[in-house]
Formats: structure tokens, C-alpha cells, sequence
């Protein structure tokens, strides 16, 4: 165990790190490196990364790179060690890091596990990869609505969290056609922050209310998004069909016209 979080290492420490991380013929000297908030960027996932493909970090199981000024350049350089050279982890922090639609997808490459329905070119497909991450934060790393749908088919995840990522209502509609009935694998999901209309959280919260299957999802996270009576209606569909699904909301918000409405009729009285 190994928490530096906050140390300004910056890329230089990266290369120290990977002396402790890859082993030749041992691996990983840490179960846990925590390195949120090290200024390491680019570079520094590079460095990890290039020791990891040398000499696999089997062994480590928690990495938390959060808020590392990292783009979709690190990404990239991090995916092509994640497919073969960390299969022992289970949970990766990369919150708070720029990685951009094109950084996210890179990264869901090296996660796929099954085919999946995705038909654009540039969304992962297919092919048995890394099993073993079941816990995922991509919070506020702008992964775009193609990066979350990737990250949503990827298989295997337990836990993701997409939380302030700035989906919106188009966001909310493309997730809705892949959450039909639940997910067959996610317990946790986080879609808060995300600014979505009250008719594209309705249209979420109905999907899910399909009865398609097992599904494996326990907690929904959906505070930050527009949530009215339309929408406490559908969570109450949506309870009737999943009553043990634990979902964290905003409090309904009435429209201006029928507050003005009511505060008219207490006038009146």
C-alpha cells in the first residue's frame, strides 16, 4: 500500500515508481498506489506504462490516478499496458483528467470483453481482454456520450461512475437504449451532474423499468439532472418492476408556471 496522493512527483517520480511497481520476474512490489493529484501528466503515465509492458505489475489491484492533468495522448500510452501488463487490477481512478472522448475509448479497448452492438468505427469491439477491473471512475474526464457507451459495454465492470461529464438529454437518450431491463453486470452507477432533461431521465428510468432479463444493478446515481413529477412518476414504475433498486435523486422540481399558479391560489385564500 502506497498513498503519495497530493505529492507533486510529477513525471520524474513516475520513473522511481515503476522500479517498485514492475519487477522483473516479481511484479508489483504495491496492492494499492494512490497518485491523485501528482502532477504527473502525460509523461508520467508513459513512464508506468512503458515498465509496465517491459515487466507486467501483477499484483496490483487499486490504482488511483485522478486529476493528473492526463489527456488522451497518456490514455492511449496507459490502454496499450492495460490490456496484458495489470491483470491483477481491480480498480482504477482516472477522474478529473481530460482524457476526451477519443482518451475514454482507447481505454475501453483494452476492457472489452464480449462483442458488443456498438457499429461506429470508432467505438471498441469484440475480443477477450481484461478481466479483471470491476471498479471504474471516469468522473469529469469529458468522455462524451461515445466514451460512456463505451464504457457501459465494456463487460465486467461492477462499479462505474460517469458522474459531471456533461452527457445532457442526448447523453441520457443514447445510455437509455443500453440500460433496457438493467444492466447485467454494473451494481453501481453513477450518471449524476450530467444536466439531463426531465424527458430524457424519464426515458432512462423507463428503460430500466423494462423487464429484459437479470439485471445486476443495485444502485443508480442520477442527482444533478432535471427531475419533476414526470419523472417521480416513472421512479415509482420503476420501483414496481425493481423494488430493490436504490436510486439517489434530485427533490421534484416544479415548473414556474405552476408554482405562479399555486401562489396565486394561497392570494386567493
Amino acid at each position: 500500500y502506497l498513498g503519495i496522493s497530493s505529492n507533486l512527483i510529477g513525471a520524474e517520480g513516475c520513473g522511481v515508481l515503476s522500479q517498485l511497481c514492475s519487477i522483473p520476474g516479481k511484479g508489483s512490489m504495491l496492492s494499492h498506489l494512490y497518485l491523485s493529484q501528482c502532477s504527473i501528466g502525460d509523461e508520467g503515465i508513459k513512464l508506468l506504462s512503458s515498465a509496465a509492458v517491459s515487466n507486467a505489475c501483477t499484483g496490483l489491484a487499486v490504482l488511483d490516478i485522478a486529476e493528473n492533468s492526463i489527456t488522451k495522448v497518456g490514455a492511449k500510452s496507459f490502454a496499450e499496458s492495460l490490456v496484458e501488463s495489470y491483470p491483477d487490477l481491480v480498480e482504477l481512478k482516472v477522474a478529473k483528467n481530460e482524457l476526451g472522448e477519443e482518451g475514454v475509448i482507447s481505454l475501453m479497448g483494452a476492457l472489452v470483453t464480449r462483442k458488443d452492438t456498438n457499429t461506429d468505427d470508432d467505438e471498441p469491439a469484440g475480443g477477450k481482454k481484461n478481466l479483471s477491473l470491476q471498479n471504474l471512475d471516469l468522473s469529469c474526464t469529458n468522455c462524451g456520450v461515445k466514451g460512456a457507451k463505451a464504457a457501459l459495454t465494456s463487460g465486467g465492470l461492477t462499479t462505474l461512475r460517469l458522474f459531471n461529464n456533461r452527457l445532457g438529454t442526448d447523453g441520457f437518450n443514447a445510455l437509455s437504449l443500453l440500460l433496457r431491463g438493467g444492466h447485467p453486470s454494473i451494481e453501481n452507477l453513477d450518471l449524476g451532474g450530467n444536466d439531463a432533461g426531465e424527458d430524457a431521465v424519464v426515458a432512462l428510468l423507463k428503460a430500466i423499468a423494462e423487464e429484459a432479463g437479470e439485471s445486476k444493478l443495485a444502485v443508480l446515481e442520477i442527482g444533478g439532472n432535471k427531475f419533476g413529477d414526470e419523472a417521480m412518476a416513472a421512479l415509482e414504475e420503476l420501483k414496481r418492476v425493481w423494488p430493490l433498486l436504490d436510486v439517489a435523486h434530485d427533490k421534484p422540481v416544479q415548473d414556474a408556471e405552476e408554482l405562479l399558479e399555486e401562489g396565486l391560489e394561497e392570494l386567493k385564500e
